[in-house]
């Protein structure tokens, strides 16, 4: 059996039928209903006909999308697990399926601000993650989430991370700690176990805040072993890239970049 991952699920769609590519774009910008699909697929089928057409004129009403055809389409994608749909008074309202975001973004060439999910052991690992973050990561990486073990984070660490920025970096960015508790995410270097599962739950959370507006990276180079396990299952579950960041001091960052479906790159 061959696998296939969801980004080749995704393209093999819009490349099979025009009206999934709409589908797909219109609701990666959100929420949309029934007849706000039909309408976008409507307008699509119109300026095709203006550009290859030899008529003069160009009726929109020939090129009306009925509900079979739409349900066909929106159906058939609910079944793959790209679309999901729920009944609203006489509505029918679409959305992405929150685990295909991230496929769809990529296939679909839709760049979003990034937000950062990284996490770390030592506290000594702020300085040159936030120096890499602020002089040689990619622009549309606007955010940083922190997630770390709060036995270990919530006394003595300083949360004012722009004093570590990169020398002469004009970069806008925002930050937010989310610290774990003992009993989800334990505490490594004081030997005290996690529950993953517990921590998985935790940052997905995190995630499906984030999904909407934001696009998310997974660093998965300096956590403790209980987060980074649960980084990497949401990684493979919601088809989030992560980066694995080896730091070096007299040269620049290098970076291994892992794709679910893919590998690494």
């Amino acid at each position: 059996m061959i696998y296939e991952s969801l980004d080749e699920t995704v393209r093999r769609e819009i490349e099979t039928v025009r009206a999934r590519r709409i589908i797909l774009g219109e609701l990666e910008k959100g929420t949309r209903t029934g007849n706000e699909l039909r309408k976008s697929i409507q307008d699509d089928m119109v300026a095709d006909a203006k550009e290859h057409s030899r008529r003069k004129v160009i009726d929109p009403d020939d090129y009306r999308v009925t509900d079979p055809k739409l349900y066909f389409n929106t159906k058939h994608l609910e079944d793959l697990g790209i679309v999901a749909s729920r009944k609203e008074s006489h509505e029918r309202i679409y959305s992405l399926y929150p685990k295909a975001v991230h496929a769809v973004r990529r296939v679909l060439n839709i760049t979003r601000p990034t937000t950062v999910v990284t996490s770390m052991t030592r506290p000594d690992d702020i300085r040159p993650l936030i120096h890499w973050f602020t002089g040689e990561a990619e622009p549309h990486f606007k955010n940083l989430r922190l997630v770390v073990e709060k036995e270990r984070f919530s006394k003595g660490v300083t949360k004012d991370l722009e004093r570590f920025a990169a020398e002469g970096s004009t970069k806008r960015w925002s930050s937010r700690w989310d610290e774990l508790p003992e009993h989800v995410a334990g505490y490594y270097d004081g030997a005290k176990q996690g529950d993953l599962m517990a921590t998985y739950a935790h940052i997905e959370k995190m995630v499906l805040e984030e999904i909407p507006e934001h696009s998310v990276v997974f660093d998965l180079s300096t956590a403790p072993p209980v987060i980074a396990v649960a980084f990497c299952l949401l990684s493979n579950d919601y088809s989030i890239p992560g980066i694995y960041i080896r730091r070096h001091s007299d040269s620049k960052t290098g970076i291994t970049h892992y794709i679910p479906g893919a590998g690494l790159i």
